[in-house]
């Protein structure tokens, strides 16, 4: 791919993803649905296939060259917020010589790309050594569209990343949360100065919710100490004014200990690693409640996501008051971004007006068609509203009905 990255801009349209449909996955055989923008809920008793879809979905948009096809078929619907539709397909091909050609990467796999309407690569027809899309008025050469359409999102000037998933828990490696991590500045000498020549990710796997050195930052080799590392070393602001607002984390901070090695070309930083602030002190992860930890996690990586967000019953381990606090987040966060939550805690629902009943999704299995999933019907919209009205909370609906069956 040919990527000439647009100027940033401070406000990008936003990208939404509208309809799936999926086959051929798990307990998905196949399987239909729209989604709305905002917040989606996902209900539904245990087996019903919730965590089948929350898997498919989010390895199916971030497919790549080197994912193994674990699926039969993907279309996934979006627009945005300019008004424009692109369709994504793939589609498992049984016999791979009638799907492939001497560009397609991923023997048997169908590939098929349309904006607004039209058919702008098909990798069973296309010549694909010159083809080249081209779209507001940016111009790309592709050969293959799993796993690359987020890149063309951002290539031609969209807010859009790869989508957060966050499951029921924590992942096994949080290096620099957990346990102490290693970063080591590259420097270039310039005009007899020293500069970091890349950014630094110093966040592994999936908490990517940090500052990290700028390129921008000129320091001199002999004149580097602790405080100008840790000057660097910063959490966003933004997670920590959402941590005081809805967790019991008042504050976060890289530990002071760390390490400086210098050798006049490269600076090793050592012990890297993050404490937090409860009830008045300081505390390293290891201390954390497991349902602190969670609503660290939370916070942190929706905080400073821009895709799509994906989270498997955000309730597990935390204190119902707690919980009030984090769909409270979610609910605000929603109204930039798109969030799908499973959950099986029937408070989640009274964060929908009226207006949003369409955001519940039921889910249930079927013995002859494996997972399905349903927004409210006419009547179940009636009587949702009369809850509301007359008792004042959605979660008593949920409740008390035979809404999932």
């Amino acid at each position: 791919m040919d990527l000439n990255m647009p100027v940033e801009t401070s406000e990008r349209p936003r990208i939404y993803l509208d309809k799936v449909h999926l086959k051929g996955f798990k307990s998905i055989e196949d399987l239909s649905i729209d989604f709305q923008r905002g917040l989606n809920i996902l209900i539904g008793q245990n087996g019903s296939g919730k965590s089948n879809f929350m898997e498919f979905l989010f390895e199916t948009i971030g497919i790549n060259r080197t994912n193994k096809i674990f699926f039969n078929y993907v279309k996934l619907d979006y627009s945005s917020s300019d008004s424009h539709s692109f369709i994504m397909e793939l589609e498992k091909q049984v016999n791979a010589k009638n799907a492939i050609n001497t560009f397609n990467y991923r023997n048997g796999l169908l590939e098929r790309l349309f904006i607004d309407g039209e058919l702008v690569f098909d990798n069973s027809s296309d010549d694909l050594s010159q083809k080249t899309i081209d779209f507001q008025n940016r111009k790309i050469r592709i050969v293959g569209i799993g796993g690359n359409l987020t890149e063309l999102f951002l290539h031609w000037g969209y807010q859009y990343w790869y989508p957060l998933y966050i499951k029921f828990e924590l992942p096994d490696n949080l290096q620099y949360i957990d346990t102490p991590g290693t970063v080591k500045a590259n420097l270039e000498n310039l005009n007899g100065t020293l500069e970091y020549a890349d950014t630094l990710s110093f966040m592994d796997y999936s908490i990517r919710s940090f500052e990290s050195l700028s390129s921008e930052d000129i320091v001199k080799i002999k004149d580097i100490t602790k405080n100008d590392v840790l000057a660097h070393l910063k959490i966003q602001d933004e997670i920590i004014e959402n941590l005081k607002l809805y967790t019991t984390i008042k504050d976060a901070r890289f530990n002071e200990n760390i390490n400086l090695y210098n050798d006049g070309k490269d600076v090793i930083i050592d012990n890297i690693k993050l404490e937090f602030k409860i009830n008045g002190n300081w505390l390293p992860w290891s201390q954390l409640s497991d349902g602190a930890k969670r609503l660290f996690y939370i916070i942190a990586e929706v905080t400073n996501s821009n895709g799509l967000v994906l989270i498997e019953e955000p309730e597990l381990g935390i204190h119902p008051h707690q919980f009030n606090l984090v769909m409270n987040f979610l609910k605000e966060q929603s109204e930039n971004k798109q969030i799908i939550i499973s959950t099986h805690a029937p408070k989640a629902l009274d964060r929908l007006s009226p207006k949003e009943l369409n955001n519940i999704l039921v889910t249930h299995y079927d013995l002859k068609k494996g997972t399905q999933m349903r927004h409210l019907k006419g009547k179940e919209i009636k009587t949702a509203k009369r809850y509301m009205n007359e008792v004042g909370f959605l979660s008593d609906y949920w409740l008390l009905s035979d809404l999932e069956e």
